[in-house]
């Protein structure tokens, strides 16, 4: 797949691969290379019929107190979870569209779970939120990177989309727009789902 988009993909895997915290880093088997994927972001692992869609563990983050807030709390909602760092360039550019998403749906069934993977926790998140001045986005942390490590997250930033039920639907790795038609049609087509 990385042949497909040249040089500048293998060196947009390789920084990220430098950048990327030990806890999240693929754990190499003897005898393979260990490395991150790209995976083209509209065709990564999507599910479109419900009876496909795998369950969602139900995981743990911290919120903006620092409490412990668990995934089944969204139970009813379409969950668009997204795991990212403030120093991923990639996952700053990701956040604008995040937060805009966040605001397009204010009052209807739909969470942008903006979890962060910095090492500083939720002071660092809160810092960074107010610098940047998101307006809907709310401080979210996975401590220890516990969370990422469960769901498998091979690289920053990657986005997993939940059904109102709990079910995995679709999975991103690296960057998406995620105010564009394309996504909100498919977004507001999910929480219309019974």
């Amino acid at each position: 797949m990385v042949g497909a988009y040249g040089p500048f993909a293998r060196v947009l895997m390789l920084a990220v691969a430098i950048l990327l915290p030990p806890a999240l880093m693929p754990e190499a088997r003897a005898g393979e290379k260990s490395g991150l994927t790209y995976i083209v972001p509209v065709a990564a692992g999507s599910a479109d019929t419900p009876e496909n869609r795998p369950a969602m563990p139900d995981l743990l983050f911290a919120d903006g107190s620092s409490m412990p807030q668990a995934l089944h709390r969204y139970l009813g909602q379409v969950i668009v979870i997204n795991f990212w760092a403030s120093w991923c360039g990639p996952c700053i550019k990701e956040m604008l569209y995040l937060d805009r998403l966040q605001g397009d749906f204010r009052g209807q069934p739909l969470s942008v779970l903006a979890i962060s993977e910095d090492q500083g926790g939720i002071a660092a998140v809160k810092q960074f939120l107010t610098r940047q001045k998101y307006t809907f986005l709310r401080p979210l942390a996975d401590p220890g990177a516990s969370m990422a490590q469960a769901l498998a997250v091979k690289g920053l930033p990657t986005s997993i989309i939940v059904d109102r039920h709990g079910r995995q639907v679709m999975r991103v790795a690296g960057p998406y727009q995620w105010d564009s038609p394309q996504i909100v049609a498919r977004l507001k087509m999910l929480m219309s789902e019974p």
